[in-house]
């Protein structure tokens, strides 16, 4: 009963709110006309009411202000249809005033050439000439307009129909069977509730074109245009640590130790050595010797592990040679590292020189002769980043994050990001840098890739229709109009490789390596798992940029980088960067930036761009909306809409139903194709579920 007492009264409260409503404007009527009454000899009046002649005739003014006033109420209810609202008006007045001159196609003679100015003039002549001279043909088609047109005002709004209420006198059917619950109120409440005459209440309108209207209204309803700041830098260094004054000293003794071990042990094998110089870098000491003229450079390279052992540590690098001189460097931890802190490389001469010419500059860190590195994402224009647990990627993941926000407003820039772990990027939430939530399904994150392949097709289309090459070229000729640059963050590609859409992911991701640098978008793509099953060939052809933090074998480096060295990184923020320019890999101490300094950037930003703002007003609606969409096989990019591929499925689907058999051997001798297109075939087939995975020797199985 106390559920049926809440609905009544939630009812009669809706009830009460539209008697308000109604009565209000009953009162604003009556205002107006009064109004009207006491105001008629002035000559405001008698102006208006002259040229409101042009709409209405002799009806004078009072039809068309009372018109006016309702449409005003109505954009004061739903301001967002301004548009249609106007555009209804006018074709209601013309139709309006059509009907009220009426006389006119009653007379003859001089009538049409007494109201020549009137709006439905026109109409009124078109449609007598139209349905020749019947003036009753005329006058019913203007009223069947009419009654659309009002018609359409209702179905825009939603109106509904007065209320009916149905009594179903049925009596209905008591169960044979005694409740079992014990709580006597309950039951007396269920038997009230089935006894009670069961009320009927809907709209008819509402019921059947509820949906329809409401999709109309989302679609004429205009998306909030959000205008940020230009105001660059976007935040403050000062809110950042530093540790800039820092320098690193190390004991004399520390350094001739390591020197007369490295020149005991390479003469044990007869490879004499001489002590050139010892470079102290943040994170490593690098010996720099140079042997003797008949001593070959693999000779050092294979002491390797001997070295290792006479300089007692537990990661060394041999470089041999050092680019561009006649020395080798063995590079060993330093043992009082200094740490980089974002903050001092962004606030660097370099970053800040570089700014001025690109706005995408990323903070790489120190290189190992102290240098600040800095790249850019647009001459990159991909990057892939591999690491081992505790190497300090996600550290440098939110360093280029901030580094791009540092230099970009949100007009400029926006991100989509994939965290499956949900803790890493999570604390980027809700930024007006941000495109969509951050996402950590797999299934999303799949869907969320095959959105911005679409975003990319449309900007090549935009790009082609406007004749340029490039959103810089577009941007400065549609002015009013600009594209913002995406940076697509994938923080574990292996959660995504292993969940089943393998061959679309790497679909997708080749697509957008492949052509996205024009149309400004980016990808940044890391993993834990530097295999090759995760980094399939197509994807390293694809991103030729990349980055290498610690890694657990010389097979993961050379998936990751085409050589060794990354196994032997000693971890803390110490990476190698490659690129297409760079055929050497440079060793770098990536800086640092602790969660308190994301926070207060986090904070600063939120301050600055979301005093009015929600999460929901920043979020692209249509990326949302297919984020929350039911996933389905996207044939269209997976390689499988060739026709010839489609027929040879069909001929395989029959040659494996008849001889309940799947292999690709089969397929290569019944349809006589390549043995790489017949595996190809089978892998289509197992996408579909025709067919089992391929388990050792067993045989598949077939599910058809």
């Amino acid at each position: 009963m106390g559920r049926k007492k809440k609905r009544r009264s939630s009812r009669k409260n809706i009830n009460l709110n539209k008697f308000k409503i109604w009565l209000f404007m009953l009162i604003l009527g009556i205002l107006y006309f009064f109004s009207l009454y006491l105001a008629k000899w002035s000559p405001v009046f008698e102006f208006m009411t002259q040229y409101a002649k042009i709409a209405f005739g002799e009806i004078w003014l009072n039809i068309f202000f009372g018109m006016c006033i309702l449409v005003g109420f109505l954009i004061l209810i739903k301001w967002y249809l301004i548009r249609i609202l106007i555009k209804q008006f006018l074709i209601i007045m013309i139709l309006v005033s059509a009907i009220l001159n009426f006389p006119v196609l009653d007379s003859t003679g001089t009538q049409y050439q007494q109201a020549w100015w009137f709006l439905s003039w026109p109409i009124l002549w078109i449609l007598e000439s139209m349905f020749g001279g019947e003036s009753v043909a005329v006058k019913t088609f203007v009223i069947i307009l009419f009654a659309l047109c009002v018609w359409w005002v209702l179905y825009t709004f939603n109106f509904s129909l007065p209320k009916i209420t149905i009594q179903n006198y049925q009596s209905p059917k008591k169960s044979d069977k005694k409740p079992t619950r014990t709580n006597s109120t309950y039951d007396q409440e269920e038997e009230e509730e089935i006894v009670q005459p069961q009320e009927i209440s809907r709209s008819f309108i509402k019921e059947l074109i509820k949906n329809k209207v409401k999709e109309k209204i989302e679609k004429k309803k205009p998306r909030q245009i959000i205008h940020f700041s230009w105001d660059k830098p976007t935040f403050s260094v000062d809110i950042m640590e530093s540790n800039a004054w820092e320098t690193t000293t190390i004991d004399e003794s520390f350094l001739m130790e390591k020197a007369k071990a490295l020149q005991e042990k390479l003469m044990e094998f007869n490879v004499p050595i001489t002590i050139e110089w010892f470079d102290i870098w943040p994170s490593i000491v690098q010996i720099k010797i140079k042997p003797e003229e008949w001593i070959r450079i693999s000779t050092i390279e294979w002491l390797y592990n001997d070295i290792k052992l006479s300089l007692k540590s537990r990661f060394l690098r041999i470089v041999a040679p050092i680019p561009g001189t006649n020395s080798i460097g063995i590079q060993v931890p330093n043992p009082k590292p200094t740490m980089v802190k974002v903050g001092d490389v962004i606030a660097s001469q370099e970053f800040q020189e570089s700014m001025k010419k690109w706005n995408t500059n990323l903070t790489l860190g120190k290189a190992i002769d102290w240098s600040i590195e800095v790249k850019q994402l647009e001459s990159m224009p991909h990057l892939l980043v591999a690491w081992a647990t505790g190497s300090g990627k996600s550290v440098w993941v939110n360093d280029f994050i901030l580094s791009l926000m540092y230099q970009n407003t949100p007009s400029e820039l926006k991100f989509l990001m994939v965290d499956p772990k949900q803790v890493e990027l999570e604390m980027y939430s809700g930024l007006p840098y941000m495109l969509a939530p951050i996402v950590s399904d797999s299934d999303k994150a799949l869907k969320l890739l095959k959105w911005s392949v679409d975003e990319m097709e449309r900007r090549y289309t935009m790009l082609k229709e406007k004749r340029v090459k490039n959103i810089e070229e577009y941007n400065q000729k549609i002015i009013w109009e600009k594209f913002y640059r995406i940076v697509i963050v994938i923080d574990e590609l292996a959660d995504m490789m292993m969940s089943g859409n393998k061959k679309d992911v790497e679909t997708c991701i080749t697509r957008i390596a492949q052509k996205a640098r024009a149309v400004w978008i980016h990808l940044i793509v890391a993993t834990q798992r530097p295999s090759v099953n995760v980094i399939t060939g197509l994807i390293k052809a694809n991103i030729p940029t990349r980055i290498a933090f610690g890694v657990v074998s010389e097979i993961d480096s050379r998936t990751i980088l085409g050589r060794k060295w990354a196994e032997d990184l000693i971890g803390k923020w110490d990476m190698l960067y490659i690129d297409s320019n760079t055929r050497f890999p440079l060793r770098i101490q990536a800086p640092y930036v602790s969660t308190e300094e994301i926070e207060k950037v986090v904070e600063t930003i939120k301050q600055k761009y979301m005093k009015w703002l929600s999460e929901e007003d920043i979020y692209n609606p249509e990326l949302v909306q297919a984020l929350e969409n039911k996933l389905e096989k996207w044939w269209l990019y997976s390689g499988s809409s060739n026709g010839d591929d489609d027929e040879l499925i069909e001929q395989a689907i029959q040659v494996i139903a008849q001889t309940r058999k799947a292999s690709a051997t089969l397929l290569q001798r019944k349809l006589g194709v390549w043995f790489a297109r017949a595996a190809r075939i089978m892998d289509h087939l197992e996408e579909r579920w025709i067919i089992g995975p391929q388990e050792w020797a067993k045989p598949r199985d077939i599910f058809m």
